[in-house]
């Protein structure tokens, strides 16, 4: 034990889960780090719109049932401190008690890319990766300490954050949901100039693809079936394109009439499964356009024509989650001021819960769309 590791406190209090929508706030003990990987106190966790479902143990994406070893404690998404390093840590910035970083759940065997499961939200896809949850990963963020592997930790700087851009640590929450939009647009190749279709674009993770394509120098065109948060959507990036989808007989043409389509990005929840928008949308894209399927449809084929791909040379490919350079160029475009947080871009943290009012915080976080969130505060 470093003398690092012998100033964390023996035990913290964590959400723990011990069955589907079984959860108490315990005492634990707290999670000291071992080689590749590191204690970080925490001060905000992520609560998105499907978390209240993961935690009831209902939650799917694309045919695949979220799962995780019972017990555990839940949580991917999060900003907090360095509280002690793992023995092998060589960054200076991660042995500085204190320092400011974010952290996130999507995380990969060293060893095995393949390997990949969702930290404190889903075990993955066959036994392999769950064997790697239970015997490493099984504890997430919904914590007064979480350890995380030094891969998925990011120091940033908090003057140029906190001081100069102004910004609360709790805004930093949003570059959960930005790095997935981020590294969905990188796959795709979206280059600065060319216009893009978000549908649906009014949840948090949606959201966030238009917020990250319009720093990235894209033209935006939203569509949504909800025309008050296509407004609010509006309001918070001026110029934006909309369009109610529902409202228009042929959405297909309602798009094209825009301009040429070069890529349509999917982030549509399950329970868009077998609805006629993406389609309609693909439809929309001139030759040689680009779909990029992000979200968390249960379709068994595309809903298109084999032909119309064909005769119109389109590239579709899926995209879950980000790769590590993604995340690292996303850090930049926010200390830089390319792509902006906080209440002033639209990116607002509505509420923050202690952990005692768990239910109080997944009944809110089941409310909230684009640009907001609601955060756990352990602290």
């Amino acid at each position: 034990m470093t003398s690092t590791d012998q100033q964390l406190p023996s035990t913290m209090k964590a959400i723990v889960l011990h069955g589907p929508g079984q959860s108490s706030v315990d005492t634990v003990p707290t999670p000291h780090p071992n080689p590749g990987s590191i204690t970080i106190k925490v001060l905000h966790a992520m609560i998105h719109n499907n978390a209240k479902n993961i935690i009831k143990g209902s939650a799917a994406a694309g045919g695949f049932q979220f799962q995780q070893p019972y017990p555990h404690i839940p949580g991917g998404y999060g900003v907090g401190r360095v509280a002690a390093p793992g023995p092998d840590t060589t960054m200076p910035e991660f042995r500085r008690p204190g320092q400011l970083v974010i952290f996130d759940p999507f995380v990969r065997a060293r060893d095995d890319g393949d390997v990949a499961i969702l930290h404190g939200a889903f075990d993955g896809i066959d036994e392999r990766t769950k064997k790697f949850t239970r015997d490493n990963w099984r504890d997430g963020c919904w914590a007064e300490y979480v350890r995380m592997p030094l891969e998925n930790t990011w120091a940033v700087d908090e003057n140029r954050l906190l001081g100069q851009l102004a910004l609360k640590t709790e805004d930093l929450v949003f570059f959960g949901p930005l790095a997935v939009a981020y590294g969905g647009l990188r796959k795709i190749n979206l280059t600065a100039g060319e216009t893009i279709v978000v549908t649906p674009a009014t949840g948090l993770f949606s959201g966030a693809v238009v917020a990250v394509a319009r720093a990235m120098g894209a033209t935006v065109i939203a569509v949504s079936r909800n025309a008050e948060k296509l407004a609010e959507l509006e309001n918070n990036h001026p110029g934006l394109k909309t369009i109610v989808a529902g409202k228009t007989e042929n959405l297909t043409e309602a798009i094209a009439a825009h301009g040429s389509i070069d890529v349509v990005v999917d982030f549509s929840p399950p329970s868009a499964t077998d609805s006629e928008y993406l389609g309609q949308a693909i439809g929309a894209l001139r030759r040689y356009g680009r779909v990029c399927l992000m979200g968390g449809r249960g379709d068994a084929t595309l809903p298109v024509p084999h032909a119309m791909m064909v005769f119109k040379d389109l590239t579709v490919r899926g995209s879950w989650m980000y790769e590590r350079d993604h995340v690292r160029t996303l850090v930049k475009m926010v200390e830089t001021g390319v792509l902006k947080l906080g209440k002033a871009a639209g990116l607002e943290v509505i509420a923050s819960y202690p952990l005692e009012k768990m239910d109080g915080a997944l009944d809110k976080g089941a409310e909230v769309g684009a640009s907001k969130m609601v955060v756990l505060g352990p602290q």
